[in-house]
């Protein structure tokens, strides 16, 4: 764990901060997902974690200590590895760089809600720069200046340039939550004129930590991830190289730079032939009409055994979905209340049992304030604690309602009664264009589906 050296004094901050302390010296997997005494978008784990491009490796004076290196020792030494698929793939791209591991070989791999790992592994197959990894290293120059380095005013100037430039490039990208094409963007005089300015800054930033090499392992490893941002910016800049996808999405207060290959078949079969085994994926959906090509051709996969199992579940009896009609738009204002006003019943006559799943966290914080103003049951939200301990409490209270969003999607197993009721404001797709041949091309927009339990709740 890194402590944070920034000047933020809040009392909450603070407090947080101490309960973290306490846990970490009880925890045996320093997982701060098991740690209930924060929230689970608390501001104060940024300041007290670190990140592939801050970790100081070997040279950190807790690397001995570190929960991290403790787990990947474990690992080696394990019969059987349970990771996610962001770990695995991560793990395929540095071995492809040759620089290290992080989980051992394998003779057998098993992937479940395999559907996803095409997508996840055009992100590691890929390059990405973000204005937070960029200012992350501005206030780690400020944090050497201010420790190691307190006669080179100089670092604190280029470490506040650059952070600017971040700030002045976000702002020329314009609207908030927007995706959108880098190759034409980067077209644009005045997005050209914040690159440069940012390119500069970067280069400013590498003069000046040159000068500091050898005072502090921190500026040490400012001055390599200085080195990389830089690369990441001029291969994110090279729109001519064929075969990718350059994108770009802002958020309010940050930007990212993305490449992305438009198939990642060949790699990923490479590493399936490199490491041999087999290879075993599962999901609900694979396959459409009992035919794989979809899946497989993505991944470059030549099966050697492929099938479809029915579900045991009996749906016709045993559930029931739900359309409402006449609702607004997406997105649209009014939206939230109207779902409010029209599930509020469901739910009290469900006797709560019930998951709201929203796409996006600013409709599940203003459906969570109204449903708490409206039903009598007790409503849960997702963040005010660890996912470990809302799902617990769900699971206690046996009326509740839990309004959550994407970590709630999947791999969550209530079993019994206690979850009888299923909502969604919107399907998690984006929007398709769709050919009609009566009507041309329109929009697909999908919104909210409900599904209950036929035996525990009635449509009022």
């Amino acid at each position: 764990m890194v402590e944070s050296h920034t000047t933020e004094t809040q009392t909450d901050m603070l407090s947080q901060l101490v309960k973290v302390r306490s846990w970490s010296s009880e925890t045996k997997s320093g997982d701060l997902g098991e740690c209930d005494a924060i929230a689970e978008d608390s501001p104060i784990i940024p300041t007290i974690t670190s990140t592939n491009d801050n970790c100081l490796g070997k040279e950190c004076p807790s690397y001995q200590d570190c929960f991290v290196l403790k787990a990947r020792k474990r690992a080696l030494d394990s019969d059987v590895v349970v990771v996610n698929h962001h770990l695995f793939m991560a793990d395929l791209a540095i071995k492809e760089t040759g620089f290290g591991e992080l989980i051992p070989e394998a003779e057998v791999f098993i992937f479940d809600e395999a559907h996803q790992i095409p997508d996840i592994a055009s992100q590691y197959f890929g390059q990405s720069i973000s204005s937070r990894q960029i200012q992350d290293l501005a206030k780690d120059i400020e944090i050497g200046y201010r420790t190691e380095a307190r006669d080179m005013r100089q670092l604190q100037k280029a470490g506040d340039r650059l952070s600017q430039s971040a700030m002045d490039m976000r702002i020329v990208l314009g609207d908030t939550g927007f995706r959108g094409n880098w190759r034409d963007a980067v077209a644009s005089p005045s997005i050209k004129r914040e690159l440069d300015r940012l390119l500069d800054a970067i280069n400013l930033v590498i003069d000046v930590l040159k000068l500091a090499l050898g005072r502090s392992q921190l500026l040490d490893t400012a001055f390599e991830r200085a080195n990389l941002i830089k690369g990441r910016i001029e291969r994110v800049c090279d729109v001519t190289i064929t075969g990718y996808s350059y994108w770009y999405d802002t958020s309010p207060r940050h930007f990212s730079l993305h490449i992305t290959p438009l198939t990642v078949a060949d790699k990923f079969h490479e590493q399936v032939q490199m490491k041999g085994g087999a290879w075993i994926f599962t999901s609900a959906t694979l396959a459409v009409s009992d035919d794989f090509g979809h899946f497989t051709s993505r991944l470059g996969l030549i099966p050697k055994q492929q099938f479809s199992l029915p579900s045991p579940f009996d749906y016709p009896t045993q559930a029931r979905l739900c359309v409402p009609r006449y609702l607004p738009e997406p997105n649209s204002h009014g939206l939230a209340q109207k779902l409010v006003t029209m599930l509020s019943p469901v739910i009290e006559e469900n006797q709560g049992r019930c998951f709201f799943l929203c796409t996006s966290h600013s409709m599940m914080r203003e459906l969570g304030e109204k449903f708490r103003e409206t039903l009598s049951l007790p409503v849960l939200l997702q963040g005010e604690t660890s996912k470990q301990k809302t799902l617990a409490e769900f699971m206690e209270l046996g009326n509740a309602l839990l309004v959550a969003t994407g970590a709630f999607w999947e791999g969550i197993d209530v079993r019994g009664d206690t979850l009888s009721c299923v909502i969604i404001d919107k399907l998690p797709f984006t929007a398709l264009m769709t050919r009609c041949s009566k009507h041309g091309s329109k929009i697909v927009n999908y919104k909210a589906v409900t599904r209950f339990n036929r035996s525990n709740c009635r449509m009022p």
